[in-house]
């Protein structure tokens, strides 16, 4: 792989997580203004909107018709899956532990689908690599910006602060993910 080839990766990789920042940022303002803490739906549906945002992120990066199919298809559920599994992880381990728990398993399983969705350019072992790098150094940057919620201004939150924490914890994500890719083959369905 080029050099021009690993910019254009990087490049995408930070796009992708400050549009992800933006909607996470915006996800914080309405928690904090308009929705109760511990409210379960909206909750679920918080994640799901992540999880679209994430497949479309992510489709937009592969530059391929098949992965928007795909991964808008496969994401949401997965979001839907996590977004409902915290709530009993957090009963049992508390907060901070279910959200590093759901965000690690973001990572592992987003890593999975956007592979598939890419035509499976790259060995299973090789994209499990990949989430497992995706989910411990994204996990490292959510666990050092937790503060924002674990430990809140008490002038209230500084969006634009969160907006950084947020981009800091995606980018490693999605660099995992998107940089050093080989060139895709067949979609998911041979198509």
């Amino acid at each position: 792989m080029n050099l021009a080839a690993l910019r254009n990766d990087a490049t995408k990789a930070v796009i992708a997580a400050l549009a992800l920042g933006g909607l996470s940022t915006l996800g914080d303002a309405l928690w904090t203004h308009y929705i109760p803490d511990g409210a379960i739906i909206p909750g679920i549906l918080h994640g799901v909107v992540i999880f679209l945002a994430l497949a479309a992120v992510l489709a937009w990066a592969s530059g391929r018709r098949q992965a928007w199919r795909f991964l808008l298809l496969s994401l949401p559920p997965l979001g839907l899956l996590l977004a409902a599994a915290f709530y009993p992880i957090a009963l049992a381990l508390g907060y901070l532990p279910a959200l590093l728990i759901t965000w690690i398993g973001m990572w592992l399983g987003t890593s999975w689908l956007h592979n598939r969705a890419r035509g499976n350019p790259e060995l299973f072992s090789r994209a499990l690599l990949r989430g497992t790098t995706a989910a411990l150094l994204s996990g490292l940057a959510f666990g050092a910006i937790a503060g924002i919620w674990t430990q809140p201004s008490p002038d209230g939150p500084n969006y634009l602060w969160h907006f950084a924490c947020w981009t800091f914890a995606f980018l490693p994500g999605f660099l995992a993910l998107l940089v050093g890719q080989p060139e895709a083959s067949q979609g998911p369905n041979g198509s």
